[in-house]
């Protein structure tokens, strides 16, 4: 995974490591590149629903005389806390300043003397308890204070700099996830790709000699057989773009 301040030393030092292990496990492993803000939901249910993204770093191993350790030791800090179920939340650092709230969503900030969990008008139950779940992570030994938007107690924003602007705007409700659906890709004789739709679909449907387009709802994946020709994955892939 790469993060959105990572330099391109660094970049290309995961790279290099990525092959070496990929040698290790004699090709074995799939190699996906995942950047920072961009996390498939297969990432995040890795975490478990308390993946944390701090802000700064460790300075660069590499001969760069301006780089420096960047790591948040003040003591404030302050959490964006979003996702749309217990598995793909996460908590991402951002700067402790009241330009960073947003009605929609729900923040965590952790003080040197309280941490709060403010809750945005336009933020749900279900996020609210995630912020609580993911506060074990980010804040372990405090017990947070719920603070709704607009009754902020004495001290909070005095925390994050003063009282400022920020977004209040509440957006609409996102729209349901489109049904699952499962395309069987093959190779004709004629070396065109053929596609076709599989209805009522479930893991046995999945055929290893061929390549299978799975389309979520919220992304889709090409699905690779071992036995799948070199033509079929290419074409796969090409029509997984277009139906995207």
């Amino acid at each position: 995974m790469e993060g959105k301040d990572s330099t391109q030393d660094e970049k290309a030092a995961s790279a290099i490591l990525a092959v070496r292990l990929d040698d290790e496990l004699n090709g074995r492993a799939v190699q996906v590149r995942v950047v920072q803000g961009e996390e498939p939901a297969h990432f995040l249910h890795v975490f478990k629903g308390k993946m944390v993204t701090f802000m700064g770093g460790k300075a660069s191993g590499f001969k760069n005389l301006q780089d420096h350790d960047t790591y948040d030791v003040d003591g404030t800090r302050l959490f964006r806390i979003r996702g749309t179920s217990e598995f793909d939340v996460r908590a991402e650092q951002v700067p402790e300043v009241t330009a960073s709230l947003a009605s929609d969503d729900v923040f965590l900030l952790e003080t040197p003397t309280a941490t709060y969990i403010w809750a945005g008008k336009g933020s749900s139950d279900e996020e609210k308890a995630m912020a609580t779940n993911i506060r074990s992570v980010v804040s372990p030994n405090a017990e947070p204070q719920m603070v709704a938007e607009g009754e902020e107690p004495e001290g909070f924003f005095d925390a994050l700099g003063g009282k400022g602007d920020y977004n209040a705007d509440v957006g609409l409700p996102s729209n349901p996830l489109l049904e699952p659906r499962l395309f069987h890709c093959l190779l004709t004789a004629a070396g065109k790709l053929r596609v076709e739709e599989v209805a009522n679909f479930d893991q046995d449907d999945l055929i290893v000699d061929d390549t299978m387009v799975l389309d979520t709802g919220a992304e889709v994946y090409v699905w690779i057989g071992n036995g799948a020709l070199p033509d079929e994955k290419a074409k796969a892939f090409s029509m997984a773009e277009r139906f995207m």
